[in-house]
């Protein structure tokens, strides 16, 4: 099924940005999907200043909204923060093609199970609940703090593992790197062809 945040049949990176050149870096990186937050003046100007890129924000210009009467009344893809969320919004008419549930994690494989598209947010995972219990209860230590070398290395680690529980989208900061920890997943799942492959002759 072809979703509205991604043009790809690949996991779709979403970027959190604070003005129209962060965008545009992100956009140049390789990122598909751009997060204005609850800065409403930021998503035209994105929208007037970089293509290619969709914009998550709250706007009725936004490709993407966490509100549920706006992505009713513009037609928006509707970011939910739980099934049951998700479930509500298509019953008020938000069409189920254009909803991704934000899920921990934990609460990946579920939501996919559900059949709904998963958003992990690699950038708040110290904010959301069950983010620790990443597979068979390893504790994410220190991930309040994401920056520096170690915390990188975490990122590409949570990365991977969200990847492989099925998440449709990733919001990172780390275009390149979890890009690459994404593809790389895909790859040992089946889900994508290698970059490189080297076929062995007996």
């Amino acid at each position: 099924m072809s979703h509205p945040w991604r043009s790809e049949p690949e996991i779709a990176l979403l970027v959190p940005v604070a003005t129209v050149e962060q965008a545009a870096a992100a956009a140049a990186a390789g990122a598909g999907l751009v997060d204005a937050g609850d800065d409403a003046a930021l998503v035209p100007a994105i929208r007037r200043a970089v293509s290619g890129v969709r914009v998550c924000g709250e706007h009725e210009d936004a490709d993407l909204v966490r509100d549920a009467d706006l992505a009713a009344r513009t037609g928006a893809a509707l970011i939910c923060p739980r099934a049951e969320a998700a479930e509500a919004a298509a019953r008020r008419g938000v069409a189920a093609g254009r909803i991704l549930v934000q899920a921990a994690p934990a609460g990946i494989e579920a939501v996919v199970r559900a059949g709904w598209p998963v958003l992990a947010d690699l950038e708040g995972l110290a904010d959301l609940e069950g983010a620790a219990d990443l597979e068979g209860g390893a504790d994410l230590e220190g991930g309040a703090d994401l920056g520096g070398a170690a915390g990188l290395a975490r990122t590409e680690a949570a990365a991977a593992v969200c990847a492989w529980l099925g998440a449709s989208v990733l919001r990172t900061r780390h275009v390149a790197k979890v890009r690459r920890c994404a593809d790389m997943t895909e790859s040992i799942l089946g889900r994508r062809p290698p970059a490189w492959a080297v076929r062995g002759l007996a």
